[in-house]
């Protein structure tokens, strides 16, 4: 039986008299959530943990984030584990929906209830003073004392998230004003004019009284940056930075990043779709598919010998000076990611994959281990269809082996570098 007789038509339609039924049950569900979430002077042991690794800042252990909505329940994050060691980026990639925001706005318990909900997982997180909190379990008042001191976030579209009516001082000091109430108003204004500066804005004084709209899409982002960065965080969230940017703005922007980073010695959680931004930027790389992670490993395994077919169809989609000498047209993959609401229950990707095979329309497939902790959950690799003979993706040669790519390919350990292929110079 082929691949397209296999594909089932998953096509719902409900009658008013279902939504009403599935509104009041989620209605139910909901009020229970933000009640836990609205509790008041909990004691701190239900909601302290462990790390099981102690040099990652933050833990994602099954995590499961849902929108309850009137036609049925949204799995924007279906189980998703990962962790972010101390002073390392971890790239997470993967189409518009496949869950990336989601994952990093419950990092933040930002998620917008009380429609969106974490309702299974942990997300172990350790502050700078020791402590370990399943951000998961904290009440929502007890989560403002890390939000924006612990971990702090950089929106994608900063003229969405500076607010129109303030100045960028007044904005700047608000965080430093929560967090570090000893400070007088000159040294809170001290130190927001040191932040600007710090993220390379010219004539910071000036700009700490201008408003928004007065700024450029780089200066903003600039400032969004400055503003994640006031109270030095361990943990910046970086949600697609650089989307809305010009290429030479976004260079700046990542290269001032990586300075920031090892400044302040924190970590970076670095959401993209752009697998160049993560090639220039990740130590480790996280790719997701319709809310669950299809294949994680570090730069070297994702770029020179990715495993799952989803990651293989994300590379070959990346423009390439062959495609221009072949007049080859760019690859794209075919098909459509599944509905949210209505997901199979088996390998979300084997309607699209040229891959599949009969078991993958049977259950969804286990993580399977490859070396260095690269894994990748696809059943071409178990053990148990190994005598098959199955074809399995690989890179073209024209990604593999010219020119462009080699030199886009050139990866030391934990970056690549980007000098030309003439150049066999390696930052090792």
């Amino acid at each position: 039986m082929s691949n397209k007789e296999n594909n089932r038509d998953n096509t719902q339609y409900l009658t008013i008299k279902e939504e009403k039924a599935i509104a009041r049950e989620n209605k139910k569900i909901m009020t229970q959530f933000e009640r836990e979430k609205n509790r008041k002077n909990v004691d701190e042991s239900e909601y302290t943990t462990q790390m099981r690794n102690p040099s990652n800042v933050i833990e994602f252990d099954n995590l499961h984030t849902y929108f309850y909505t009137d036609v049925g329940v949204n799995k924007a994050v279906n189980g998703v584990s990962f962790v972010v060691p101390e002073g390392k980026i971890v790239g997470i990639v993967g189409e518009s929906g496949c869950g990336k925001s989601v994952t990093s706005l419950s990092a933040m318990q930002l998620v917008q209830g009380p429609v969106g909900q974490i309702v299974d997982g942990s997300i172990r997180y350790t502050t700078s003073e020791g402590k370990c909190y399943d951000i998961a379990k904290m009440p929502r008042d007890e989560m403002r004392r890390i939000r924006g001191k612990e971990i702090s976030m950089i929106f994608q579209e900063p003229m969405t998230s500076l607010n129109p009516v303030f100045k960028i001082g007044e904005q700047l000091d608000e965080a430093l004003e929560i967090y570090n109430e000893n400070l007088s108003a000159s040294e809170i204004k001290a130190r927001s004019i040191e932040m600007l500066e710090l993220v390379g804005i010219a004539d910071p004084e000036n700009i700490y009284s201008n408003y928004p709209h007065e700024l450029s899409g780089g200066m903003r982002q600039r400032v969004m940056i400055a503003m994640a960065l006031i109270c030095e965080p361990r943990l910046i969230i970086a949600d697609e930075p650089t989307t809305a940017l010009d290429v030479t703005i976004q260079a700046q922007i990542l290269d001032l990043l990586l300075e920031v980073k090892d400044s302040i010695k924190g970590s970076i959680m670095l959401i993209t779709h752009d697998l160049g931004v993560i090639a220039n930027m990740a130590d480790y790389v996280v790719v997701m598919y319709a809310g669950k992670i299809v294949e994680a490993g570090e730069i070297n395994d994702i770029f020179k010998n990715p495993k799952h077919p989803y990651t293989v169809g994300l590379m070959r989609s990346l423009p390439s000076l062959s495609n221009i000498e072949n007049q080859e047209k760019l690859f794209s993959i075919p098909g459509q990611v599944p509905n949210a609401v209505n997901l199979p229950d088996y390998c979300y990707f084997c309607n699209r994959c040229d891959y599949s095979f009969d078991a993958c329309y049977e259950s969804y497939p286990e993580d399977i281990l490859f070396e260095d902790g690269h894994r990748a959950a696809c059943f071409l690799y178990a053990d148990r269809f190994k005598d098959l003979d199955l074809n399995r993706p690989q890179l073209p040669k024209n990604i593999a082996s010219s020119s462009d790519d080699q030199f886009a390919r050139k990866i030391p350990q934990g970056r690549v570098d980007f000098e030309s292929i003439n150049n066999p110079k390696e930052k090792l």
